[in-house]
Parts: structure tokens; sequence; C-alpha cells
């Protein structure tokens, strides 16, 4: 098989006449220059990169963005360049050639996916990319596909924190339909609160509920003096935080459901079970019945607690805390 041979010139180009915004072919995005700068100093520039000079006359960096930068942060003044602008190459083959420099190299984040399928999209049905490019950018659907395409429209500041994965893709889907500065402060929160992907998704769904329920801007809600107090709070560590910000939103959200559960805390802690018994009821009080948990290290010890419930006053008030005496 003859092995394709691009034609190129090598040329030497001035650093401030490459442009450091993203262009069209690339798909870098959140990265750290340090361990590049680092290669270069050690070995120099190993690859040189991919340029081509626009009909407007401007360069166009086809491959080596983030080399590129990472020269000009190390202040050389003049680069050594592939020119490929009389390759005869289309603008969709320049953009496989960085695409396949990259993709079997690393890994991308969820934003450069989205660089990706938006630049290709320009130039290809999006059925040619459900053959043929899902597999290998890892992506596991159309549904995963469509929020990305989605993901190439928001703001920067979502965008770097869906780089670093601070946002899950789940969350995102929520997100992706709500207006954008509501996008905004429940990104930042999420941030600011080090919540896990779990708690995420819970606090989208209790603040559109709220939002909902009380015919309330979220911006409103969120403008709350308890949420402000909560976020300058320093004497609880992230996961206390986390935990009083959702416990709040869900008291606001299930408002009869958290009287039943303290009224119930209540009941049993008069009742005065042994230290190692707990009675649980099953989420939102929902299920029937109430679970018994006892902690034993032996069958002395356990048939010592089983007497103790049997001569145990009161426990027969146990019951629903909703329901009359």
């Amino acid at each position: 098989m003859e092995i394709r041979q691009l034609k190129g010139e090598l040329i030497f180009i001035r650093s401030n006449e490459l442009n450091e915004n993203p262009g069209p072919f690339c798909m870098s995005f959140d990265f750290d220059l340090k361990s590049i700068m680092t290669s270069i100093n050690m070995v120099g520039l190993i690859n040189k990169p991919f340029i081509r000079r626009s009909k407007s006359g401007s360069l166009d960096i086809i491959t080596g963005y983030r080399r590129i930068l990472a020269l000009k942060a190390l202040n050389q003044d003049i680069i050594p360049c592939i020119d490929l602008t009389n390759s005869g190459l289309k603008d969709l083959e320049l953009l496989l050639i960085n695409l396949n420099e990259n993709i079997y190299t690393r890994g991308f984040n969820n934003v450069e996916k989205s660089m990706i399928i938006k630049r290709l999209l320009s130039h290809i049905p999006v059925s040619i990319i459900y053959e043929h490019y899902m597999v290998p950018l890892s992506i596991s659907g159309r549904k995963e596909l469509d929020l990305l395409i989605k993901l190439d429209g928001m703001t920067g500041e979502l965008k770097e924190r869906m780089a670093r994965d601070l946002i899950s893709m789940k969350a995102f889907e929520l997100l992706s339909d709500m207006k954008i500065p509501e996008v905004t402060i429940i990104s930042r929160l999420i941030e600011d609160l080090r919540l896990n992907f779990n708690q995420q998704l819970l606090f989208i769904e209790y603040i559109n509920d709220i939002s909902a329920n009380e015919k309330i801007a979220i911006q409103k809600i969120l403008s709350d003096d308890m949420f402000s107090e909560l976020l300058d709070e320093n004497s609880q560590n992230n996961p206390q935080r986390a935990k009083k910000f959702l416990d709040h939103l869900k008291a606001r959200r299930y408002p009869v459901l958290i009287k039943n559960e303290k009224a119930f805390l209540k009941l049993v802690s008069d009742i005065g079970l042994p230290p190692n018994v707990r009675v649980k009821h099953t989420p939102f009080f929902e299920g029937p019945g109430y679970a018994l948990e006892i902690i034993f290290n032996e069958g002395r010890g356990l048939k010592e607690t089983i007497n103790k419930l049997i001569h145990l006053k009161g426990i027969e008030r146990i019951k629903d805390p909703w329901t009359e005496d």
C-alpha cells in the first residue's frame, strides 16, 4: 500500500503572526502548557506545527496549537512550521489531519469533543459522524452526541467546568435547557460547594421544582441570605456545607416530608432505644412499614438487645408520624 505523503514547505514564521485564538482546525481546550514547555526546553521542538495561509492572508494553525502557545510562552520569536497552503488539501482533510494526530495519542475532554463535532458538522452530515466517529471519540450514543453539540454553544465559564469534569454530563443535560443566567449561577455553586455527581442532580432537581412550585426565579431563590452565609461559612468543611445546602433545599421542596421526618425522629428518640438499635423508614416514607436495624458482635449481645426491646415501654407508639392517635 502506498503511504500518502503530505506536500508541505518548511517555513519560519514570526510568533506574532500566529493567532492565539483557536482557529477552524483547533480541538484543544483547558490544557496545561507546563509539560509541553518542559519537553521543548529539554529536547527542542520535535514535531513542527502545520499551518495554512487563508485567502485573507492570515495564518490558520492546522496542528500544533498547544506547541505554538508553548513556544510563545518561552519567548520564541521564530517558529518553524510546515506550510500546507499549496498542498491541495480541502478543509475537511486538514481537519482530519489534526484529529488523527490527536485521537490516538491522548483523550479528549467533553468540550474538546464538542469542538470536534461542531467542526465536523460544517463538512459532513451527522449520519456520517454517527457511523464513523462515535467509537474513536468515546461517545456512548446519540443522546450524548446531541448534548455535546449543545455544549459547544455554552458560555466559556461552563465549558471550563465541563472540561475539568466538575459537572457531569447528566447534570449538563438538565442545565442545557435552562437560561444562561440560571446555568451560570447553578454551575458556580456546584463548583463552590464541590458537589459530587449525585448531589448535582439533586440540586438541579430541587431548585427546578421549587422555582416551578413557588413561581419564583431560580436566581432569586439562590440569592437567599442563607445561601450567601453558607458559602461564607469557614467553620465547616465542604461535605458539611454541601449537605447543609441540599438539606435546606430539600426542606423547602418537601416541607411536609421534613415535618414528618422530624416528628418521626422525635418519636423514636423519646422511646429511648438501645444505642445499637435504629428504626429506619423508606425514602420519602414511600414504602409500607419500617426496618429495624440491630448492630451486635455475637448472639448473646443480640439476645440481650431483643430482650431489652421486648420490655421497652413505649415501643408500641412507633407509627406513621402523620396519623392521629
